[in-house]
């Protein structure tokens, strides 16, 4: 199965997942912190929400996004050890809120997997995706499994190439 990684904007091409690129290193703490979001601890929070409710941050693995034709999606999938985690139980609540307040928007955090077959997963690397919007479009509430859906289309530039929607 190929991987992807985020180069640019969305541009997804495929590469092996050691060789993505960031700027700058970044930690969760500092993700949420760019969207003005607070966690409830940042060793092991995978979400987080902004003070006034109107953000909410979720963490998603770079080898769960998908391309499905036009459509970039996330799928999230149940971790045997992964539910009973204190992260687990934050998550979901922030999507509940999520769908519940915001109309199922928010905002992402890219995670690298050191070993995407591990379980529990350590990270290689964050990122907060800042022209990435998803909407929450299904939760099993009893695994924390989810589904996302990129909401802000790319408008073609002129030779059909996908760029950044005006700000």
């Amino acid at each position: 199965m190929s991987q992807f990684e985020f180069r640019g904007v969305l541009t997804l091409t495929r590469r092996p997942p050691q060789i993505a690129r960031m700027s700058k290193t970044w930690t969760r703490l500092a993700c949420f912190e760019h969207f003005g979001a607070e966690c409830k601890n940042p060793r092991w929070s995978w979400s987080a929400r902004s003070p006034d409710g109107q953000t909410v941050v979720m963490t998603m693995w770079q080898d769960e996004i998908r391309r499905e034709g036009d459509a970039i999606v996330y799928q999230s999938y149940p971790r045997r050890r992964e539910r009973k985690r204190p992260g687990a139980s934050e998550r979901l609540e922030n999507l509940l809120w999520a769908r519940e307040r915001c109309g199922g928007l928010v905002r992402v955090v890219i995670m690298r997997a050191k070993d995407t077959k591990a379980d529990p997963r350590s990270i290689a690397g964050c990122f907060p995706q800042d022209r990435l919007v998803m909407r929450i479009t299904s939760i099993d509430e009893a695994t924390g499994a989810f589904r996302a859906e990129v909401h802000n289309p790319m408008p073609r530039g002129p030779k059909g190439e996908k760029r950044a929607p005006p700000t």
